[in-house]
């Protein structure tokens, strides 16, 4: 029976999981937020690859 109620908390986390997935892509996204670029001068991350990329081309 412990068996059971383990399948069933999974299943429904998952299908939670599913639900507020689909939620979140049928958001639009806000005014003012369509195409932000990183700002990666304050970013203290040495191996990111958005900031290579932004040092590679500012080197340019």
């Amino acid at each position: 029976m412990n068996g059971f109620f383990a399948v069933l908390i999974a299943v429904a986390l998952v299908g939670i999981n599913v639900l507020l997935y689909r939620m979140n892509r049928a958001t639009p996204v806000p005014e003012g937020c369509e195409n932000l670029k990183p700002d990666c001068s304050a970013c203290g991350i040495r191996d990111c690859a958005v900031r290579s990329q932004m040092i590679g081309e500012r080197d340019k």
